[in-house]
Order: structure tokens, then C-alpha cells, then sequence
């Protein structure tokens, strides 16, 4: 099972023995036997590669949960008894990446230098799948709880603060008001209903006909830089992200008075799968770090 998991990552039955340190016909032969306790072909093999058949990736979905959840256990095992190793998988959105997550992790790091954090971008709902599948312990999102799938859960932790932002030229850039904006033209960097389409819900609630989308830039590495670069588009950012851009000095943070949601931040697990002690600190550092964020607020 662990193989079937390289083999989609890696292409190749050669890599994936090189990468398990098992000989190509050791590999091979195991395979064909889970085939055929299966009673199924699982793979195809060509010149150019190996892909699934129907029947294979039907059993990878199970293989990958399987596969995650003996980690886990062996992780688990090991922090239980005061081994604090293994690994923590996880998705940040830029919000807080660019905000919580790095005081979160140096603390972390410094409690546990043995204990690896593999973090990769991502937002709610496209990494739905790979928390599903087990591929990643958990994801720090924004979310609309309301549309969670009832298979995982969202823990809140802090509200984050969205800017509409358009580039300096943009004979709008000093609009006050939403319905100013009506016939321009936007950005967005997720689907409708996604944290980057927070002006969709902005326009609703404001009586607004649906704004224009251009746009889909699920790149929040890119989208600064393609609205910077024009004096056409507007877009959302998440404030952190627009205050941290390399590109600043060629954005205007658009000074609308009408309020905008604001998108809740949440860990996202799935909800039979309970996290290690090792994400379950580091879990307890960022909502360390997101209660000191409030009370800075507050006192503010």
C-alpha cells in the first residue's frame, strides 16, 4: 500500500523501489500478489510509465487512508511514551502563514527539534480531499462552517481582516463605496463560495448585482504581482498578505467604508481521526499565539 502511494507521487515502479530501497522485481511480485488477493489489476504498465486502472484507484483512496492512519499510530505510540518524533503534516492559507504560523513553529521547533513539519499551501475547500485521504493531519483555513462537509470538523481560532485592493493607476483606487465598483473588473483567487471570493458576499449584502469576474489566480504568490501589474483589475487579500507583497509600492489598499466579511480562521481535521501530541501542540502554540493577536486588539 505504501508503494501504490509512491507510485502515484513518483510515476514509476523503478523510482518507488529506489525510494523503498527494494529491488524492481521484489517490488513487482508484491504488487501482483495484492492484485491477486483482489482479484483485481490495480496498474498498467507502459513505456512511459505506470497509471491506475478504475479498480486501482478505487483501492488507493483506501490504501492512503491506511497508509496515514499507521503512521499516525506509529507517532502516536512513540510521543506516548516520550520518543517525540514522527511528522506533521498540514495546510496554512497566506493569512496565516504570513502572520501566526512562524512563531508558532520556531516555538514548536525549539520544543521538539525532532519532530518534522511538512506545510504546504492550501485553502478550504480544495484541500478537502487530501485531509480526507489522511494525506495531512490537518489544515488551518478559512472556512463558512455552514458549508463544512459533515465528515470533518472546524475549530475557530481568530477572524482575519480582508482589504480590496487594486493597483495604484486604477481610477478607482480611491473609492469609498462598494457600489462604485459595480462594473469593475475582478480577480479572484478561489471559486465562488471560496475565501477568495469573500466580495461576492460583500456585493450580496450590499444589495449589489454579482460582481465581474476576469480572473481565477489561485496563486497567492501571483496575484499581487498580475493586479499590480494592471490598471484594469481589482481583487481581495487577506490585509497580512497585502502588507508583506514585494509588490506594495505598486498597490493602493482601496479605502471602502462599507464592511466586508470578515473569513474565520479554523483548524479543519477530520473529525474520527484525532490528532497526534505532536499536532495537537502545535495546534495549542498557533491558538497561543491567536489569543495574543486578540488581546492586542483588544487593548488597541
Amino acid at each position: 500500500m505504501q508503494a501504490l502511494v509512491l507510485i502515484e507521487e513518483l510515476g514509476s515502479i523503478r523510482a518507488v523501489a529506489q525510494a523503498m530501497s527494494l529491488t524492481q522485481p521484489a517490488l513487482t511480485a508484491a504488487i501482483q500478489q495484492l492484485e491477486a488477493e483482489l482479484k483485481a489489476p490495480l496498474l498498467v504498465r507502459s513505456r512511459t510509465g505506470v497509471t491506475f486502472t478504475n479498480f486501482g484507484q478505487a483501492f488507493l483512496r483506501h490504501a492512503k487512508l491506511i497508509v496515514a492512519q499507521s503512521r499516525r499510530a506509529q507517532d502516536e505510540i512513540a510521543q506516548l511514551r516520550g520518543h517525540w518524533e514522527g511528522t506533521v503534516r498540514m495546510a496554512v492559507s497566506p493569512a496565516i502563514g504570513l502572520g501566526l504560523l512562524p512563531q508558532a513553529l520556531r516555538q514548536f521547533t525549539l520544543q521538539h527539534p525532532n519532530v518534522k513539519v511538512h506545510c504546504r499551501d492550501g485553502l478550504y475547500p480544495n484541500i478537502a480531499p487530501v485531509i480526507r485521504d489522511g494525506t495531512l493531519d490537518f489544515a488551518l483555513t478559512p472556512v463558512h462552517r455552514v458549508d463544512l462537509e459533515s465528515d470533518l470538523v472546524a475549530e475557530p481560532l481568530y477572524s482575519s481582516q480582508v482589504v480590496i485592493v487594486s493597483g495604484v493607476s486604477h481610477p478607482l483606487s480611491r473609492a469609498t463605496r462598494l457600489k462604485q465598483l459595480q462594473d469593475c473588473d475582478w480577480v479572484m483567487s478561489s471559486p465562488s463560495r471560496g475565501p477568495g471570493a469573500i466580495i461576492e458576499e460583500a456585493f450580496q449584502k450590499s444589495g449589489l448585482a454579482a460582481p465581474k469576474v476576469k480572473m481565477l489566480c489561485e496563486s497567492f504568490l501571483a496575484l499581487p504581482a498580475v493586479v499590480a501589474a494592471s490598471d484594469d483589475w481589482m481583487t481581495t487579500m487577506p490585509r497580512v498578505l497585502f502588507e508583506n507583497s514585494p509588490f506594495k509600492e505598486q498597490l493602493c489598499m482601496v479605502p471602502i467604508q462599507d464592511a466586508l466579511p470578515s473569513p474565520l480562521i479554523c483548524t479543519v481535521r477530520r473529525h474520527d481521526l484525532p490528532l497526534t501530541p505532536a499536532a495537537m501542540q502545535l495546534v495549542g502554540w498557533i491558538q497561543h499565539y491567536a489569543l495574543k493577536r486578540l488581546d492586542k486588539k483588544a487593548k488597541n
